[in-house]
């Protein structure tokens, strides 16, 4: 039996976030098109985006309970909304389907959307405050190491 493919949360994360880009300009090129104005352009996400949608449509399609697709078809219609759930349901159908895994995998590298993990700096301070940018959407574990100094409380 082959090993499950497992697809990092920074991968899931940028194809939902691409798919989200890409649901979005094909509304605001709708809306272009019915007030007769010109479209706007496509940026690098609607065009990654774009690369992934058939991929994770066909998924789903295939892969996912009635459930998840769903939530896909909300996902469609209000992206900002469902962004988390499409997120969980990518993760989802990733666990259990190898070789849907490893499509979104190749579809990620392809389209060169991030793949590797996200990498930052933040300060813990004031009672615990913490002080720092904040990017993107984490699902799943956050590991960290912390250094107490001897003159903190």
């Amino acid at each position: 039996m082959a090993e499950p493919i497992l697809v990092a949360t920074a991968v899931i994360t940028g194809l939902v976030g691409a798919y989200k880009a890409y649901t979005e300009y094909k509304a605001a090129t709708a809306k272009a098109t019915e007030q007769k104005v010109p479209p706007p352009p496509k940026g690098e996400a609607a065009a990654q985006g774009e690369q992934a949608a058939p991929i994770i449509k066909t998924g789903v399609a295939q892969h996912g309970d009635a459930d998840e697709q769903a939530d896909l078809a909300n996902f469609e219609r209000n992206p900002a909304r469902y962004e988390a759930a499409m997120a969980k349901v990518l993760a989802d159908i990733a666990a259990r389907a190898p070789a849907f895994a490893g499509q979104l995998q190749t579809i990620a590298e392809q389209a060169n959307i991030q793949t590797g993990g996200v990498q930052g700096n933040v300060t813990v301070n004031d009672q615990g405050k913490i002080i720092g940018t904040a990017v993107g959407v984490n699902i799943g574990t956050i590991e960290g190491t912390y250094t107490v100094c001897p003159d903190d409380e």
